[in-house]
């Protein structure tokens, strides 16, 4: 712990624990987005693997601990972000842009905004905050029916476009993170640049496009809505 916290008191400590975390949030990420592509093969696919997670006894200490990193990511990078500026302050003696301003403060401006949807997705698909009785639906093996939990919710325009402009942020936020990534933890290479620009690229690609399809096919009507019918298994 004395370690950790001593650690924490250096800038280079707070660099490195941000970029560790931030690995961890990027493979969370990529494997939310994985997981979320079951809804593309049925419900009985997305509810079966929705029914995997929540059998699991380590699932609430998973979701605290990954909420934890983000918490600790953000507040250490705002740090960062803040040292970062005082160590250049010299080089800003020229009035800036408000383009400027905001591209020097996107990621963390971009951090905060993705915390407050992290906290309101969870309450709102998780937790079955506004969702109504949908949340208790049941399907025919007795499973939680995430599927219609999903699909009804993103029914609604507000949360259906406002996911998607979160993920247009996460774009953001995402492809400048992976690609710096590899220079804080001291892979980084003038010879692989390009690689490495193209690795934060896909990643980026891969989890906006797999996440932000959802709500979007959702409201294009290219999912049947079960608005109609209760599900075999009925409330619980």
């Amino acid at each position: 712990m004395n370690r950790l916290l001593h650690l924490i008191n250096t800038t280079i400590g707070r660099k490195l624990i941000v970029a560790l975390s931030g690995v961890v949030l990027v493979l969370f990420v990529v494997g939310h987005a994985v997981g979320n592509l079951t809804l593309y093969m049925g419900s009985d696919a997305l509810n079966a693997y929705a029914h995997f997670l929540q059998s699991s006894p380590v699932l609430w200490f998973v979701r605290a601990a990954m909420l934890a990193v983000v918490v600790a990511h953000i507040l250490l990078a705002i740090a960062v972000s803040k040292e970062n500026k005082r160590a250049r302050r010299m080089r800003y003696c020229a009035r800036r842009s408000p383009m400027q301003i905001f591209m020097d403060n996107r990621m963390v401006l971009s951090g905060i905004v993705l915390l407050i949807f992290i906290v309101a997705h969870v309450l709102h698909l998780t937790l079955g905050m506004g969702v109504g009785e949908v949340f208790n639906w049941l399907d025919e093996r007795g499973y939680k029916d995430v599927f219609a939990r999903v699909v009804l919710g993103f029914e609604n325009p507000l949360v259906a476009w406002g996911y998607i402009a979160a993920m247009l942020l996460l774009a953001v936020h995402l492809q400048h993170s992976v690609r710096a990534l590899f220079q804080t933890l001291g892979f980084f290479s003038e010879n692989y640049f390009d690689i490495y620009v193209a690795l934060a690229w896909l990643i980026t690609i891969f989890v906006v496009l797999a996440l932000g399809s959802i709500p979007l096919v959702v409201q294009l009507g290219l999912i049947d809505s079960p608005q109609q019918f209760m599900p075999p298994g009925g409330a619980s």
